[in-house]
């Protein structure tokens, strides 16, 4: 009776569990909310509030990455060792991991609200005060027709490029001059910030784990669809945050980042109370005995992989740590380069990333349906090119350039395309070579290979923006995305095979 029970039937198949998968997917739902909350303001707070150039605040933005090279292939591996924890070994590092984050992420917003008074003190928002931070500004008021004595609102109301571009120098010096004399702030708020990235690196292995240890191999390339459209998901609710509490430069943080540490302790909640780790797990197991899902290497009993699938494990690592030398180079910098060199309104950029990760949003059915059809690694290649080809255009832009709201937007929604194209795929390549045992290791592999490549590019890239030019950010992300074409073409394992040819819905689902 038993073995009737766990043998597939004639005509059924292996079919992804939405709700299961959904889920799941609350922890990286928390995960991107915090990082896209994070990657956006901490280059204007350090550049605007601190008065960092691109390169001191890409050093500091690499301090997360820098973390996670290490931290994320430990917790990782704690996490896969830890098959006696009450919760599950996953659960326990994201309950934990959670808290500590939201309490971390209050402590920083103190600090940023101490230097944020501070400038404002000093003359922040003072056209006089001002001018003496930044001569050219005097040039650029009188060159407007313009009196010296007209107030800040007023000149930033002119929209002329030159008074706001001289402003924003102003304001940059001055808060530079405000955070050497009050240096203390600046050193109290790094170390938040190190307590912040640790406590957030503790869980996000075991977090990504999850969906690997609840889904058979198969259906992972689906599954990481659905995961990380829960990811764009909270990455949607982080840029609506920030457009209602901080869409302007003479307003403070503190009310986004206590809303953003509520967001992730109510999803934590949701994910407590809905994902019960060691039974979905059970359930996975049920189905890959049903369906005869064979593990080779668990079969084994080794975790040791064969020399030819150790050098396309290496490769997709590669491609995974170029591509994000390439776009998060641009992410990084979004927001500074927007504002300062194309002069778009704080609230405005903030639109961008909101079409940015709808965009996203949109492309998971079209990628799940090109992973099914054409296989992950034909899927990359596409992305890959798309991503490369979007950000040239963005080398030419200038505040002057017409139509260039609506032109820069286009581009970053392409390149938005790529970078779901990738990061759908990737990360089930590597699992997909893993065994059921050594899936937190393998996650924690992926991890560092991306956070090492985003731990040095923001500074890197910053080098050659203050040294050449801002807008040479988009030649250097071009040309590492264009890099990780070459790593993907020489992929041998690792990939799905595509199925028979079904109906458009179904390559989703993968239902027959």
């Amino acid at each position: 009776m038993e073995k009737e029970k766990n043998t597939a039937q004639k005509g059924d198949t292996l079919r992804l569990d939405y709700k299961r998968t959904i889920l799941v997917g609350f922890a990286f739902f928390g995960i991107m909310c915090f990082w896209e909350v994070y990657d956006y303001i901490m280059p204007l707070i350090l550049n605007t509030r601190f008065g960092l150039n691109s390169w001191q605040y890409g050093l500091i933005m690499g301090l997360d990455n820098l973390l996670a090279i290490f931290l994320l292939p430990l917790f990782g591996s704690i996490s896969d060792k830890s098959v006696n924890a009450r919760m599950g070994r996953r659960t326990k590092f994201i309950f934990w991991g959670s808290i500590a984050a939201a309490v971390a992420l209050i402590i920083l917003s103190i600090f940023e609200l101490l230097e944020f008074q501070k400038i404002m003190a000093a003359g922040y928002a003072d056209t006089a005060k001002l001018m003496e931070y930044n001569p050219a500004l005097a040039d650029a008021i009188t060159g407007a027709g313009l009196n010296l004595n007209t107030s800040y609102a007023d000149l930033m109301a002119t929209k002329d490029t030159a008074i706001l571009s001289a402003l924003k120098q102003a304001q940059i010096a001055m808060a530079g001059q405000v955070a050497k004399d009050n240096v203390w702030i600046l050193v109290m708020f790094i170390i938040a910030l190190l307590l912040l990235l640790v406590s957030m690196s503790s869980y996000r292995s075991p977090a990504v784990s999850l969906m690997p240890d609840i889904t058979p191999k198969p259906l992972r390339s689906q599954a990481n669809a659905l995961i990380t459209f829960m990811g764009g998901a909270g990455g949607l609710v982080a840029i609506v945050l920030y457009k209602i509490f901080a869409n302007k430069e003479t307003k403070n943080y503190l009310w986004l980042f206590i809303a953003t540490a509520t967001v992730l302790l109510l999803i934590l909640l949701a994910f407590m109370l809905t994902v019960k780790e060691k039974k979905f797990v059970q359930l996975r197991e049920e189905e890959e005995e049903k369906y005869n899902v064979v593990d080779e290497e668990e079969a084994e009993g080794t975790d040791k992989l064969p020399k030819a699938k150790l050098v396309s494990l290496f490769l997709i690592l590669m491609t995974v740590f170029l591509w994000f030398m390439g776009y998060n180079a641009v992410k990084s910098h979004l927001s500074t380069y927007a504002t300062q060199t194309l002069l778009f309104e704080q609230g405005y950029v903030g639109t961008i990333s909101i079409l940015n990760g709808a965009g996203g949003a949109i492309a998971l059915l079209p990628v799940a349906l090109l992973a099914n059809k054409l296989g992950r690694k034909k899927t990359i290649i596409i992305g890959v090119v798309v991503a490369a080809l979007a950000f040239i255009p963005c080398f030419f832009m200038t505040a002057n350039t017409a139509g260039v709201k609506y032109l820069f937007p286009l581009c970053f929604l392409l390149a938005g395309f790529g970078m779901v194209c990738v990061n759908v795929n990737t990360l089930p390549m590597v699992t997909e070579l893993s065994r059921g045992s050594t899936v937190g290791k393998y996650t924690g592999y992926y991890y560092a290979f991306s956070m090492s490549a985003q731990a040095v590019t923001p500074a890197f890239a910053g080098i050659f923006m203050d040294k050449i030019n801002q807008s040479t950010v988009f030649i250097y992300a071009s040309i590492f995305i264009g890099l990780a074409l070459l790593t993907t073409v020489f992929i041998k394992h690792g990939d799905n095979k595509p199925p028979k040819k079904k109906k458009m819905l179904e390559y989703f689902s993968d239902e027959d």
